[in-house]
């Protein structure tokens, strides 16, 4: 039975839950997703190489620690900011999600850390950091193998 090589382009269907039990994403039920071996994919991040030597059906069970998935916990992102950034009809109370005013009219949904008089503590670090993720991956098929270099390369 031919196993997946660099450069295959191959339909997987996956899991993918964080160490607190919650998902991220599922793809299990639902049609199977295209990934071409040896590269990341935006929806399976640091899958990168674990899908090579797999055989159509088998099951990939992967643990991704924290720096992998969406990173560590960087205390330098958690910022006071003023009230005035946020629209005045703005619920801004601690841990929820708020819509923050940035430079040049932009805004960003953060997280409320503390309101106090005039200010507001934000976390800018993204919701799932610092939390390690497994990924389940199932080979469903090979669409297309990889092409032999024809200089021998």
């Amino acid at each position: 039975m031919r196993t997946t090589q660099v450069g295959d382009r191959v339909l997987v269907h996956y899991v993918q839950t964080f160490e607190n039990g919650s998902v991220r994403s599922s793809r299990a039920d639902g049609p199977p997703v295209e990934v071409t071996i040896g590269t990341d994919h935006r929806r399976l991040p640091a899958l990168g190489l674990g899908l090579l030597g797999l055989t159509e059906g088998q099951v990939l069970v992967l643990d991704v620690p924290a720096e992998q998935a969406f990173g560590l916990r960087d205390l330098q992102r958690i910022k006071r900011v003023t009230r005035d950034r946020f629209a005045a009809d703005e619920a801004v109370s601690p841990d929820r999600r708020a819509r923050m005013r940035l430079t040049r009219g932009r805004t960003r949904v953060v997280r409320v850390v503390e309101v106090s008089d005039g200010a507001v503590v934000v976390d800018l670090n993204h919701p799932r950091s610092g939390l390690s993720m497994r990924m389940e991956v199932e080979l469903v098929t090979i669409l297309e193998t990889a092409r032999a270099d024809p200089r021998g390369a």
